[in-house]
């Protein structure tokens, strides 16, 4: 899948502003988390854990963070819960700031520093084919193997509930529908942005997580799924009038709701939208100080050798959405271009991608310069600026396809 970001000037020099995120001095340093999965052959599989730490909250010890596994099915949980142990592998400051800014988390993993994000990451391998997995019925009994972590606790600058709630996500393999494949391996997607979700007040919002399959080329569809304060299925407590489905207050006609059904083709965009096949995110924030939680469920669709489309797996996202209220005067930037392109097996197609943005009249008067780049989703492919210098981008894409790349998989 071929995904592209547009992104301004003026964007980047606004990230510089950093908001800070926890009002208290206390463990609220949960911002979010993702959870995936790396198939390593032979039933063995790497468990991969990035816990999100707002870095004015506690630091993190090791012995916070607490990873499960539980068989089950169709989400729920058969077996009992059992406690796997989690290695610590890197932290990484992810705060957006200038390039001569100095970094707002140091030292690392310090309680009570600056406005900062940190990526802590865990990892453990397991081996499905030895105990305890073979023991409770896994593949027979139960179809679904689950991940849990857990980490207290969320954040206290949530505005729409769930502020100091017990942090838990979740993944799964499912073992019964990868026993009917010829590939019996499944990997989770990459999720290639970073989760620091800060959207400027009634200013049109887009974020995609950029998830690639690039292993197993899998089909992939996105839904929103409720924020979980205990596993398998405990949700976080929302303040009325939000939900899952509505995290944050959008632009809504008329105001006195935030769940008016979504339009993305206005100016700016009504409502919460967000696309199940691209998993894009679409909205215009109206609350200026508003924090909320958004969950991105991810579920893996193969066939199976009878030709029947199976879930092989799901993962989810955490994170949250921050409102800010000093961006400024600012429009933001689009996207021209084909949404959808077909080719045969052994053709080549080439077509062009224009980044536009359009001044804020009156109030701006220097004209913002778009900057257009792409994850690599699509191997073999190239991603050419036209002409740098130009304010308005334009991009070509291109792609040789070879005999054998077609697959039946999506």
């Amino acid at each position: 899948m071929l995904k592209l970001w547009v992104k301004t000037t003026r964007i980047l020099i606004l990230s510089c502003l950093f908001i800070g995120f926890a009002n208290s001095a206390k463990a609220d340093h949960v911002m979010g988390a993702d959870m995936t999965y790396q198939c390593l052959g032979s039933g063995k599989y790497k468990i991969i854990v990035k816990f999100y730490r707002d870095c004015r909250g506690a630091s993190a010890p090791t012995s916070w963070s607490q990873l499960y596994w539980y068989a089950g099915n169709n989400g729920s949980q058969g077996s009992t819960r059992t406690l796997l142990s989690l290695t610590r592998t890197g932290i990484r400051d992810i705060t957006p700031r200038c390039s001569t800014a100095s970094s707002p988390c140091s030292p690392t993993n310090t309680s009570y520093t600056g406005e900062g994000v940190e990526e802590h990451t865990y990892e453990t391998t397991i081996d499905i084919t030895k105990a305890p997995y073979t023991t409770v019925g896994l593949g027979s009994t139960y179809c679904e193997l689950s991940f849990a972590y857990n980490q207290c606790c969320r954040n206290a600058a949530i505005t729409t509930g769930a502020t100091w709630a017990d942090f838990w996500t979740t993944c799964m393999i499912q073992v019964c529908s990868l026993n009917k494949m010829k590939n019996k391996c499944n990997t989770t997607p990459t999720l290639t942005n970073v989760p620091v979700a800060f959207a400027c007040c009634n200013q049109a919002y887009y974020f995609n997580n950029g998830a690639l399959d690039t292993i197993d080329f899998d089909s992939l569809s996105y839904k929103l799924a409720p924020a979980l304060a205990g596993a398998p299925n405990s949700s976080v407590p929302y303040t009325t009038p939000f939900s899952y489905q509505y995290p944050v207050t959008p632009y809504c006609v008329p105001p006195t709701t935030i769940k008016c059904t979504p339009n993305i083709k206005t100016n700016p965009p009504r409502g919460f939208y967000m696309d199940t096949s691209s998993g894009d995110i679409i909205f215009t924030p109206t609350k200026c100080d508003e924090v909320g939680i958004l969950v991105i469920e991810i579920t893996e669709w193969r066939k199976d050798t009878a030709g029947v489309y199976r879930i092989v797996g799901k993962t989810r996202r955490d994170i949250q959405i921050i409102v800010k209220d000093d961006c400024g005067y600012n429009k933001a930037p689009t996207i021209d271009g084909p949404y959808s392109n077909k080719v045969c097996e052994g053709d080549k197609i080439c077509f062009s991608i224009y980044g536009k943005d359009e001044t804020f009249t009156p109030y701006q008067t220097v004209p913002d310069t778009v900057q257009l780049k792409w994850n690599g989703g699509i191997p073999g492919g190239t991603f050419k600026i036209k002409n740098p210098k130009d304010r308005e981008k334009e991009a070509e894409f291109c792609w040789q396809t070879r005999l054998g790349q077609a697959s039946d998989v999506a």
